[in-house]
């Protein structure tokens, strides 16, 4: 079977991968020059940064499934996260008890009983063995699901919202409270991880998989059927053809409306001799405000995977544009005191950086893999997540039949055709 795959993000690449690894003829069609899509890393001073805030959480089955993790060089960031008041410089810790004790009594004080057994409770049923099952139940929005779990305004607004307005990139936090159970439970179940060479390295080593002359980057589609690509002017016929784009490119190749929003992502890197954070954790800004105080968190990157010159990478993270880096130092300054001797060494973002999925939505597929002969996938139509990328691929190779590998070993070995069911 030849199959045409359009773009090289983690989803279009694990569909190449799996389907040569079972014998068949891959094309990969990609607009940009590099591969990988949203999940990118680029280098400043010779050191790896991030396009966007990215971690990798140990707790999705698909990973393991995909990915050589011990190739990756990952390091797990620190369970805890803090949260700091800037107008108060006030800082308080949300530990995860289970794994580290010697955080429960500060999250305590930081939470307050009442909401640390809640945070408790909610955390051990979100680590269930289908950390998806969530999705397949009606819920909320996430402030109202948070609501209805009885937690204290303070919690909601100095932590909670901050956290998730990062992991969904919205700032109003309209997604469904069943993702955030997933990814609670993500969080509880396995470690939150960065690679050591970057989140780029996990498409670079699917990638890695496919023979020579599979990917076509710097290609641009503009149709598809069910068994044609038309790619820079030239129709090419496919067996089958796999749409593997983000969301609004997707709908404007199947001729469906654009989604009404759209999730971006901006970083501004500094680079400094001492780093604010002791730990390498989130410090979250328990003031946000996109407008009053637009630095939604910051971490340091280098406390897992240090720089050769010893200097470190501080990342602040928001969620548009309008602020720019002189303006984000101005309110890290307020956060630590001083900032003297930082240097602005990068900036990135991310349009269209997470998909829309209604909050009304009940499942964890949101389309169908199959719309009009086009096989679809990517996170747009599942849950935005590396897990809910990863099975919309397996989606799709399920649909043709293509066994799924139980570990990225499977993946190594492609059958000689005579050998294909």
């Amino acid at each position: 079977m030849n199959v045409g795959i359009v773009g090289a993000g983690l989803a279009g690449l694990a569909v190449a991968a799996g389907l040569h690894a079972s014998g068949h003829e891959v094309t990969v069609y990609e607009a940009q020059r590099a591969t990988g899509g949203r999940m990118a890393t680029t280098e400043v001073n010779g050191h790896p940064v991030d396009v966007g805030f990215h971690v990798l959480h140990t707790a999705y089955p698909a990973v393991h499934r995909w990915l050589d993790l011990d190739a990756l060089g990952l390091q797990a960031m620190d369970p805890s996260t803090e949260v700091i008041l800037p107008s108060t410089g006030t800082r308080r810790l949300l530990g995860d008890a289970i794994r580290r004790p010697s955080t429960l009594l500060p999250t305590l004080r930081s939470v307050g009983i009442r909401d640390g057994f809640r945070l408790f409770r909610w955390r051990q049923a979100a680590a269930r063995s289908d950390l998806e099952a969530p999705l397949d139940a009606p819920s909320p929005n996430i402030d109202d699901g948070f609501a209805a779990r009885g937690f204290g305004r303070r919690l909601r607004q100095q932590v909670l919202a901050p956290l998730f307005a990062g992991i969904t990139l919205d700032a109003e936090r309209q997604e469904r409270m069943a993702f955030s159970t997933f990814t609670w439970g993500a969080m509880a179940k396995g470690q939150m991880t960065m690679p050591r060479d970057g989140i780029g390295a996990v498409p670079r080593q699917l990638a890695s998989r496919l023979p020579e002359g599979a990917l076509r980057t710097g290609a641009t589609v503009t149709a598809t059927t069910a068994t044609t690509v038309e790619v820079d002017g030239e129709v090419v016929q496919h067996d089958r053809v796999v749409l593997a784009t983000p969301q609004h490119v997707t709908a404007a190749l199947l001729g469906h409306a654009p989604p009404a929003r759209e999730r971006t992502t901006t970083t501004h890197v500094f680079s400094c001799a001492a780093p604010p954070l002791s730990a390498a954790r989130l410090l979250l800004n328990g003031e946000f405000d996109v407008d009053a105080s637009p630095v939604l968190h910051v971490h340091v990157p280098t406390l897992l995977h240090p720089r050769a010159d010893g200097q470190h990478f501080v990342v602040a993270t928001l969620l548009d544009e309008r602020t720019d880096a002189a303006a984000t130092l101005t309110f890290l300054d307020r956060w630590f005191g001083s900032t003297e001797g930082w240097t602005h060494v990068a900036s990135t973002h991310v349009p269209h950086a997470l998909p829309i999925i209604p909050v009304e939505h009940v499942g964890r597929d949101h389309l169908p893999v199959d719309i009009d002969g086009v096989l679809v996938a990517g996170d747009h139509t599942t849950h935005p997540s590396v897990q809910g990328t990863l099975r919309s691929a397996e989606r799709v190779l399920d649909a043709l039949g293509v066994t799924l590998p139980r570990g990225p070993m499977d993946l190594a070995v492609t059958q000689p055709p005579e050998m294909m069911a």
